[in-house]
């Protein structure tokens, strides 16, 4: 169920900034019973999306989530409270949330609350979604990635500061334009 999730969460990079990607599945009896991401930053987090699919049924049901789930107001409401209002018995997290405002307070509250708690399901997957997000969190650096052709000597243009192509059509068409319309 949590490469589910883990499917889930990615639907959601690049969009949920600065806020990181998570997805979620509960399962009542074997059977998936809701779903949902994070879609974008202010909107609702990926466990309220799937209990809200869930609905009534989330009492007793097991939730996988990629990340711990949030335990402090910021543009919305803590998903612990969610969870622990709908009665989940049980939460499967992927990894920790490295955010200082997180940082093991949502698994804590859950299970102060009396919801077992098993973390670290697919933690290296998990983390691989939100890759940026923990860079910024424990680094306060931006993750940077940086698509460069350059030619034999290391060099991006001509030495009058003229520019030409140096790439092939194929290479060119794989690029982002955006950033090719900037030049």
């Amino acid at each position: 169920m949590m490469k589910i999730a883990v499917t889930l969460a990615r639907k959601g990079t690049g969009k949920t900034s600065p806020n990181p990607a998570v997805g979620a599945v509960i399962v009542k009896n074997g059977k998936i019973i809701g779903k949902g991401y994070h879609r974008k930053a202010g909107l609702a987090h990926a466990e309220i999306n799937a209990l809200r699919e869930a609905g009534i049924e989330a009492k007793d049901a097991e939730m996988y989530v990629t990340l711990e789930p949030c335990n402090h107001f910021g543009r919305t409401p803590p998903c612990t409270d969610a969870i622990i209002k709908a009665g989940v018995k049980k939460v499967f997290v992927g990894m920790r949330d490295p955010n200082p405002l997180a940082a093991g307070s949502g698994i804590g509250r859950l299970r102060n609350a009396g919801i077992e708690v098993e973390a670290g399901i697919l933690e290296k997957e998990c983390s691989e979604i939100n890759e940026a997000y923990i860079k910024y969190i424990t680094t306060k650096t931006p993750f940077v990635t940086l698509k460069l052709a350059a030619t034999l000597d290391g060099k991006i243009a001509a030495f009058t500061g003229e520019s030409k192509w140096i790439t092939g059509e194929p290479s060119r068409k794989y690029v982002s334009w955006s950033a090719l319309e900037r030049c």
